[in-house]
C-alpha cells in the first residue's frame, strides 16, 4: 500500500481591534476584500472571525490560507491585505500580523 503524502497548507493572521464607530464602514470593506482574495491563486480560504466587545469595539481575526509558501509570501508582500485595507480606510489602526501558520494533515 502506498500512502498518501501529507496535506499541508500555509497561514496568515491578522488581528485588529476596530472601534465600534469604524465597525460597519469595515464590515464591509471587509466583504469585498474577501471576494477579490480569493480569486488570487492559490487562495484556498479567506476567513474571518469577529468578537463584540464590552465596550462596542470589534476584535477582528483575519485568516489566508495558500497552496504554497511562496504564494502566502507573494499575496503577504504585494497582494491587497487586511492590513491595506485598514490604511486605506485612513482609520489609523494598526493590525498585528501573526506570520506563517503551517498546517499538516
Amino acid at each position: 500500500m502506498v500512502a498518501a503524502p501529507p496535506f499541508v497548507s500555509y497561514s496568515s493572521l491578522t488581528e485588529a481591534l476596530i472601534p465600534a464607530v469604524q465597525w460597519p464602514m469595515v464590515y464591509a470593506s471587509l466583504q469585498a476584500l474577501k471576494g477579490h482574495v480569493q480569486e488570487y491563486p492559490g487562495c484556498q480560504n479567506f476567513d474571518v472571525f469577529v468578537r463584540a466587545e464590552g465596550d462596542g469595539d470589534v476584535l477582528v481575526h483575519c485568516y489566508t490560507t495558500w497552496d504554497t509558501p511562496g504564494q502566502l509570501e507573494v499575496f503577504l508582500e504585494r497582494g491587497y491585505t487586511f492590513e491595506r485595507l485598514l490604511a486605506d480606510t485612513g482609520s489609523g489602526l494598526s493590525p498585528e500580523r501573526s506570520l506563517v501558520m503551517e498546517k499538516v494533515f
